[in-house]
């Protein structure tokens, strides 16, 4: 797992040195959807039958659109072997770009779907808080009951009301 960090590490710099983080993101992105969801995507980079230098020319026709820094990267990938690591190296790159960028994921649960006015106002809460622009991602979820639960990270605040029945119960039960 240390060489899909290295190739995950090499890929960032480069890319970040081209000031090509974004569009290498988004690329590499697809190239996720591709080889998880398009069978014969990831059976042209995992089988045996096909040796490597027909693999690194059916990508190359492929991915033709693609930034030719990703072409190249695939097709270093595929002369060593090393496709079957595709999704965590993609994942581990996914890593290194939201730290160096600075962009935090935010996740909010409510219980019913939030208008643009409650949400532009959470949002501008969460970016005087952070510092920075949040990446929101909103769920409902009814059984929460109400209020709103926020994950930032790995650090979750829920201030919602199935969480204070909880709380209470365990209070109460304590007593």
């Amino acid at each position: 797992m240390q060489s899909n960090y290295k190739y995950a590490k090499t890929l960032f710099d480069l890319s970040k040195k081209s000031d090509y983080i974004q569009l290498v993101h988004n690329q590499l992105n697809s190239i996720s959807y591709l080889y998880n969801k398009v069978p014969a995507f990831r059976l042209v980079l995992i089988t045996k039958r096909i040796n490597s230098n027909n693999k690194v020319e059916i990508i190359r026709n492929a991915l033709k659109g693609f930034e030719p820094l990703i072409v190249e990267f695939i097709s270093i990938l595929i002369q060593n072997n090393q496709t079957n690591n595709l999704s965590d190296i993609i994942l581990r790159f996914n890593n290194m770009e939201n730290k160096d960028s600075n962009i935090k994921k935010v996740e909010i649960t409510t219980s019913e779907k939030l208008n643009n006015t409650e949400l532009e106002h959470i949002s501008q809460a969460i970016y005087n808080k952070l510092n920075t622009n949040p990446k929101i991602s909103i769920k409902t979820a009814p059984n929460i009951i109400g209020g709103i639960k926020l994950r930032v990270g790995n650090k979750i605040f829920d201030n919602s009301v199935s969480y204070q029945i909880k709380q209470l119960k365990k209070t109460l039960h304590n007593m």
